[in-house]
C-alpha cells in the first residue's frame, strides 16, 4: 500500500510528471471540486486534496485561485472549440458558422454539465473578474481554431476583407457572452437567432 507521502506525489507509479500532465492533473481536480461545490468559490487546500497533493504544489502551478480558474477555463474553451468548429455543419457557410459559434457557447452553459453551470452560477460572483484577465487569451484560443475557416470565408468574399480575425473574435464573444446575461439567457433559440442576425452577421456578411 504507498505511503501518505507517495499519495501526495501522485501515487508511486512515476518518479516525476512533466508540468503539461502536473497542471492537467490539477485542473482535473480543480473541474471536480467546482460541480461538486456547485459555484467557483473553491479553496486552494481542496484542489490539493482532490488531486492527492500538497497544498504547495498547486501554488507552484497556479499562484493563486484566480489562475486556477482562468487555466480551467481556457481549457474548457479550447476543447469546446476545436470540438465546435470540427463538427460545424456547414463549414463552407460563413453566416451559418458564426451563427452556430455564436450560439453554442450561450447554449452551453444550460446543457446539463455541471462545470458550466457552477462556472455561471449566481454565486460565482468572481468569475467576471477571471474572465476580464483572461480576455486576451481566451481570443488567442478561439482566433487559433477558427484561423482556417476565416480566411477561406476572407478569400471567398464571404465576409468583409477588412475585418480583423481577433476583433471578429472578441465580437463574437462578447455577443455570446451578453446571451448569457438575465435578460437574454431564458429567451426562445428563435429570439437568440434573430439578435445574433440582426446585430451581429450584418456586420460581418457581405
Amino acid at each position: 500500500m504507498p505511503t501518505s507521502r507517495a499519495r501526495r506525489n501522485w501515487g508511486d507509479d512515476r518518479a516525476l510528471l512533466n508540468d503539461e500532465e502536473a497542471r492537467d492533473r490539477l485542473l482535473d481536480a480543480a473541474e471536480r471540486c467546482v460541480a461538486r461545490r456547485g459555484d467557483t468559490q473553491i479553496r486552494m487546500s481542496e484542489v490539493a486534496d482532490a488531486a492527492n497533493v500538497v497544498r504547495s504544489t498547486v501554488y507552484r502551478y497556479y499562484p493563486s485561485r484566480d489562475d486556477l480558474l482562468l487555466g480551467l477555463v481556457l481549457r474548457r474553451v479550447d476543447r469546446a472549440c476545436t470540438r465546435w468548429i470540427r463538427e460545424l455543419r456547414r463549414p463552407q457557410d460563413a453566416a451559418a458558422s458564426i451563427r452556430e459559434l455564436v450560439l453554442l457557447p450561450a447554449a452551453s452553459v444550460d446543457s446539463g454539465d455541471p462545470v458550466n453551470l457552477a462556472l455561471y452560477a449566481g454565486e460565482s460572483t468572481g468569475l467576471a473578474t477571471v474572465l476580464e484577465a483572461g480576455a486576451q487569451s481566451v481570443t488567442e484560443i478561439v482566433a487559433g481554431n477558427l484561423k482556417p475557416l476565416f480566411k477561406a470565408w476572407k478569400d471567398e468574399g464571404q465576409i468583409y476583407p477588412d475585418l480583423d480575425l481577433n476583433e471578429t473574435v472578441q465580437w463574437m464573444s462578447a455577443t455570446s457572452s451578453f446571451l448569457l446575461t438575465p435578460t437574454w439567457r431564458h429567451r426562445s433559440p428563435a429570439a437568440k437567432r434573430r439578435f445574433v442576425d440582426r446585430y451581429l452577421l450584418r456586420a460581418l456578411i457581405r
